[in-house]
C-alpha cells in the first residue's frame, strides 16, 4: 500500500512539474510572440514614416493615381509649374530650378535668381532637367506624353499638376490646398485655406449686391473663341452676378470652343468678357478689337454690349490658371466691376 501511494505521489509530481514546464515555456513563447508583432509594428512605423506622400486632387486621380510616393521627403527639386512654384515658396521650400517665373505674381527676389528651365506648353529643356539629377520634377500634365517617359528612365520621380485656360476656380483651389497638405505645415495650411474661404465671401457678397447679367467671354484676338462656365475665367465669373450664355449654346462638357458669331448675335449679351494670350494689357486688347469693330460693323454695331459700352477688357492675367494667384486676380476683378459699376 505504501509502494503504491509512493508511486502516486511521483506521478502527481511528474504532472506538476511538466505543466509547470508547459506553462513556463507557454510563457515565454508568448512573450516572444508579442515581442516580434511589436517589432513588426515598429518596423512597419518607420518605414511610413520614412515615406513621403503627395496627394493628386481628385480630379486627377483617375489618370495619376491618388499620390506620388517617395521613400523620403525631396530635398533637390526641379519646379516647372508657376502654379506648384507658389506653394512650394510658401511652404518655405528652395528648389534647385524652376520654370520662368511668371511676371505678374509677387515672389520673393531669391526666387527670380533660380536657374530657369526652358519650358513651353509643348516642350522644355529636359537634358538640363536631367543633368542636375533632382529626386523630384513638378511639371504640368501635358508635358507628360512627351517628356515623362524621360524622366522615369532617368530614375526622377515626376508629380504633375493641372494648368491652362479649361482649369476651373474649384480646381485650381483643390490643387492649391492638395500641395500645402503634402509639403506644408498645419499653419500654412490653415492660412490657405482662409484666403480662399476670404475671397470667396468677396464674390458671395458682391452677388448679392447686383442683379444677375447675362455675359459671353470672346477669347482670342480677332476673337476665335468662346468660353462656358467650366474655363478659367468662366468659372471665376460663374462666382459673380453673371450669367454665361455660351453654356445654353456649347455643350454640357465644353470649356472654350470656337465662336460663332450668328450665335453671338442671336443671343446678343448684355456684356462681354474680352480676353487674349496674345495682349499682355487691357489697353492692348482692346486696340485690336477696335480695327476688328471697324472691319465688321454690321456685326458688332447689332450687339448691345458693344453699342452701351459694357465691354469689359482684361489682360491676359485671366487666360490661363496661375495657381492659388487665382485669389488675387479675383480680388482685382471684383475691385474693377465695382469701380465700373459703382456697386455700393
Amino acid at each position: 500500500m505504501k509502494k503504491r501511494c509512493s508511486i502516486l505521489l511521483a506521478a502527481c509530481l511528474m504532472i506538476a512539474a511538466l505543466t509547470g514546464c508547459s506553462q513556463t515555456q507557454t510563457v515565454e513563447q508568448t512573450s516572444a510572440q508579442t515581442t516580434e508583432v511589436q517589432q513588426t509594428e515598429e518596423t512597419q512605423q518607420e518605414k511610413e514614416v520614412q515615406t513621403f506622400s503627395i496627394g493628386y486632387p481628385s480630379y486627377l486621380q483617375e489618370s495619376q493615381g491618388e499620390a506620388l510616393v517617395l521613400e523620403e521627403k525631396p530635398e533637390d527639386i526641379v519646379v516647372l509649374s508657376n502654379s506648384a512654384l507658389q506653394i512650394l515658396v510658401a511652404c518655405g521650400i528652395e528648389p534647385v530650378a524652376v520654370t520662368s517665373p511668371h511676371v505678374q505674381i509677387d515672389y520673393p527676389d531669391w526666387v527670380r535668381e533660380l536657374p530657369v528651365i526652358s519650358t513651353g506648353m509643348s516642350d522644355l529643356d529636359s537634358e538640363s532637367v536631367i543633368s542636375m539629377q533632382p529626386d523630384l520634377v513638378i511639371m504640368g500634365v501635358h508635358l507628360k506624353e512627351d517628356y515623362g517617359q524621360q524622366f522615369q528612365d532617368a530614375g526622377i520621380p515626376v508629380y504633375y499638376t493641372s494648368e491652362g485656360p479649361s482649369i476651373t476656380y474649384q480646381e485650381v483651389k483643390e490643387e492649391a490646398i492638395t500641395l500645402t497638405e503634402s509639403f506644408g505645415t498645419k499653419e500654412q495650411l490653415e492660412k490657405m485655406k482662409s484666403d480662399f474661404a476670404e475671397v470667396e465671401q468677396r464674390a458671395a457678397d458682391f452677388r448679392e449686391k447686383w442683379d444677375s447679367k447675362q455675359m459671353m467671354i470672346l477669347f482670342g484676338a480677332p476673337p476665335s473663341y468662346q468660353q462656358t462656365s467650366k474655363g478659367y475665367l468662366g468659372s471665376i465669373l460663374a462666382m459673380l452676378p453673371f450669367k454665361n450664355m455660351a453654356d445654353q449654346v456649347l455643350s454640357e462638357d465644353s470649356r472654350t470652343a470656337p465662336l460663332d458669331l450668328e450665335s453671338l448675335l442671336e443671343v446678343n449679351p448684355e456684356i462681354l468678357f474680352a480676353i487674349s494670350p496674345t495682349a499682355q494689357s487691357a489697353e492692348d486688347l482692346q486696340a485690336v478689337y477696335a480695327e476688328e469693330f471697324e472691319k465688321n460693323p454690321k456685326i458688332w454695331s447689332g450687339l448691345q454690349a458693344v453699342k452701351n459700352d459694357q465691354v469689359i477688357w482684361l489682360s491676359n492675367e485671366y487666360v490661363t490658371s496661375k495657381g492659388v494667384h487665382i485669389i488675387q486676380s479675383i480680388h482685382s476683378l471684383i475691385d474693377m466691376l465695382e469701380e465700373k459699376f459703382a456697386v455700393n
